[in-house]
């Protein structure tokens, strides 16, 4: 009777608990407003239309580039937004062979400058890939950080609440990536961003050899030869600020390239200059050739946990700001100017994560380069849970600034986009989209 009573008790408890879970209302908010974009779905269509034009031929793949933030994440941090991602776009065969490239600079002969992996994802009929890189640039920083992890050992955390020593450890995790990008550490971040987009843009997954620790020189005639494929970039946090620099890195090129070009056609015009020689014309109209394939690229930045406004304190303003209109505009006077035809900033951000902030407006007007012809969309939502406590509501701040990877709303977006025609059913249903219209629309 007494074991019986127990079993009785218990299925009861467990009953009640469920019952209380099934009956909780989500309360998560998500708002959605600015331009609309496409998803990685757009993007495999047309991947799968060209390759069946081309007999399964040589033909443009999707390539995600993956940035990690703040903390000390290990490679295969993105498996699981791999995997979700995978299966939102019914991509459900994987290769064996994950390939990794070890970062290298001669300007950093002796740096870690992290590692990039590549995992190739497919659907049954193999019409259907991506090449998913995956950074991980924390061994730059790694070394330094390990001067306060005496703080994280026994001798000191016993001493404080659990709650206090799980948020002092997430701390001394974080915080001191911040500091290095702002201190001794950016231009190597920045370089081993710039070193994955060299080999995406350079490189087929057939041609990637399975480990190899090379430089990627950009202005070689064998590199930036994928320039036709499609490329997103997936960036956490920090990762965003490291991204955008990295893009920045790329239109600093072309504007070097574009002031040759001015040479040349300089040189060419007048016939008492000697004639440049044939390798150095055939540099330049390899040059020129990857400047106007980039001009009518679209790049796509989804950026988690969003901090540019913050990491921009303190920082020097790009070079040509404030006239987006004047170089990307559907008038615009200055088109050659431009650097892509456009880049689509999406900025997620959790009211509730510490770190994280939506963009305003103006912002991409006046802290990035015009040139980029950044397009803005913000994605405010709860990606935790909110619970009612007895001083009101709650959500864990560190769930709210790690958990984007996971949520179904974020996934949707990041695999279907936003327009009219094509919005992913979650999404539809939990979201209120609000586009916005550039003025004389």
């Amino acid at each position: 009777m007494l074991a019986s009573g127990c079993d009785n008790l218990a299925k009861g408890v467990t009953e009640a608990i469920l019952n209380m879970q099934s009956e909780k209302e989500d309360i998560r908010k998500c708002y959605i407003g600015g331009r609309p974009f496409e998803g990685l779905e757009k993007k495999l269509r047309r991947q799968e239309q060209l390759a069946q034009a081309n007999n399964k031929g040589n033909y443009p793949v999707l390539k995600v580039l993956v940035v990690h933030g703040i903390g000390s994440p290990q490679p295969g941090y993105s498996t699981r937004l791999a995997e979700n991602l995978a299966q939102a776009l019914s991509l459900n065969r994987v290769q064996e062979t994950i390939k990794e490239i070890t970062i290298t600079h001669p300007m950093f002969p002796s740096q870690d400058l992290g590692l990039l992996r590549l995992t190739r994802y497919m659907n049954a009929n193999e019409n259907r890939e991506i090449i998913f890189a995956e950074l991980t640039w924390e061994p730059i920083i790694a070394k330094e950080k390990q001067t306060i992890n005496f703080d994280n050992s026994g001798q000191y955390s016993f001493r404080r609440t659990h709650i206090n020593n799980t948020l002092k450890v997430f701390l001394n995790d974080t915080i001191p990536d911040v500091m290095m990008f702002n201190g001794t550490s950016r231009q190597q971040m920045n370089v081993s961003v710039s070193q994955s987009l060299c080999w995406l843009m350079s490189e087929m997954w057939e041609s990637l050899q399975i480990k190899t620790a090379q430089f990627c020189d950009a202005s070689a005639p064998n590199r930036m030869n994928r320039i036709d494929d499609e490329f997103v970039f997936i960036s956490h946090s920090l990762g965003s600020r490291i991204t955008v620099d990295a893009l920045q890195w790329i239109a600093n090129i072309f504007s070097d390239i574009t002031k040759l070009e001015a040479i040349h056609a300089e040189n060419v015009q007048i016939p008492e200059k000697p004639a440049a020689a044939p390798s150095q014309t055939n540099t330049m109209s390899n040059f020129l050739e990857k400047k106007h394939l980039l001009q009518q690229k679209e790049f796509t930045v989804f950026m988690l946990s969003n901090q540019l406004p913050l990491l921009q304190m303190g920082q020097l303003k790009p070079g040509v700001t404030a006239r987006i209109a004047d170089i990307c505009g559907p008038n615009a006077t200055h088109a050659a100017e431009k650097l892509f035809s456009k880049t689509h900033l999406i900025a997620f951000s959790d009211p509730n994560d510490l770190f994280s902030y939506a963009l305003p407006p103006n912002f991409i007007d006046e802290y990035l380069d015009s040139r980029l012809c950044p397009t803005l969309t913000n994605a405010i939502l709860n990606v935790t849970s909110i619970t009612d406590i007895f001083v009101g509501q709650f959500a864990n701040p560190l769930a709210a600034h790690t958990e984007y990877d996971n949520d179904p709303r974020v996934i949707g977006l990041i695999a279907k986009g936003i327009d009219q025609s094509d919005i992913d059913p979650g999404v539809a249903e939990h979201c209120t989209w609000l586009e916005s219209v550039p003025d004389g629309q």
